[in-house]
């Protein structure tokens, strides 16, 4: 019987301690970010050219023409939910976009503190997610309704998957890493590192450049389909041209 009760001891307290902090955090998170929501306030500046191409894209069902700048896969994001919604004040779908943009940028919460419990104790990843949470700039591009905020998820999200044990999750890695390239060209630099990590990780195996191979055609697949549609409305892919360019196209 003390070897029960001892046993109920060791175990951890993730559940009664751990769990509540990191609620605690997430709500936390939500009213900041609740508090300084800009009611009744129109989205400016870069999150309104966002919004133009979300309400073109809404009214095409597709790709806009007018708009020559990458990273399209936001806008896109948005003018589906638009289309889908009933909302037809303007002020109503600014306000779906920054309630959009801050959902994912509370959901972030989480993918975030399981990669820091990777790397350190639970505590220290309670606190790294506690900084997350209230990070004036991420807290700012959120209620802007820039595409930042699902850039940084699906960033988390792809490191998540990465730095599992199971192959078919980092295969899943490479396909969620496309998707985040397409928020923000920029993400395809993170193809690089993971390649390079993948390579040392399985060099070992003897199919390591089997597994390689079907690491690139599954990005590859799945930032086809969005560049080649690019390419039949503007001309170019948003992505590879726009790197070649110098970062000289709108929008960045």
């Amino acid at each position: 019987m003390s070897e029960k009760i001892k046993d109920k001891e060791n175990k951890p307290s993730f559940f009664s301690d751990y769990l509540i902090v990191g609620i605690i955090i997430a709500l936390i998170g939500v009213f900041i970010r609740i508090y300084f929501y800009p009611y009744d306030i129109p989205i400016t500046l870069d999150g309104l050219l966002y919004f133009w191409y979300a309400i073109d894209a809404s009214d095409l069902g597709g790709l806009s023409t007018e708009y020559n700048f990458p990273n399209n896969l936001w806008p896109l994001s948005l003018g589906l939910f638009f289309s889908i919604s009933n909302l037809e004040n303007y002020m109503d779908l600014m306000n779906l976009q920054r309630i959009t943009s801050l959902i994912i940028s509370v959901l972030t919460f989480v993918p975030v503190y399981y990669i820091l419990r990777k790397f350190f104790v639970q505590k220290y990843a309670l606190t790294g997610m506690a900084l997350f949470a209230v990070e004036p700039r991420l807290i700012i591009n959120s209620l802007g309704g820039l595409p930042e905020a699902l850039f940084v998820f699906l960033g988390s999200i792809t490191l998540v998957l990465f730095l599992s044990n199971k192959l078919k999750l980092i295969y899943i890695s490479f396909a969620i890493c496309a998707i985040f390239s397409l928020v923000r060209y920029e993400g395809i630099l993170l193809l690089i590192p993971l390649l390079i990590i993948f390579v040392i990780r399985f060099r070992k195996e003897k199919r390591v450049i089997f597994h390689l191979l079907i690491v690139l055609t599954i990005f590859g697949l799945t930032i086809l389909p969005m560049t080649y549609l690019r390419m039949e409305a503007t001309g170019n892919d948003g992505i590879y041209s726009h790197i070649g360019s110098n970062g000289a196209l709108g929008v960045v």
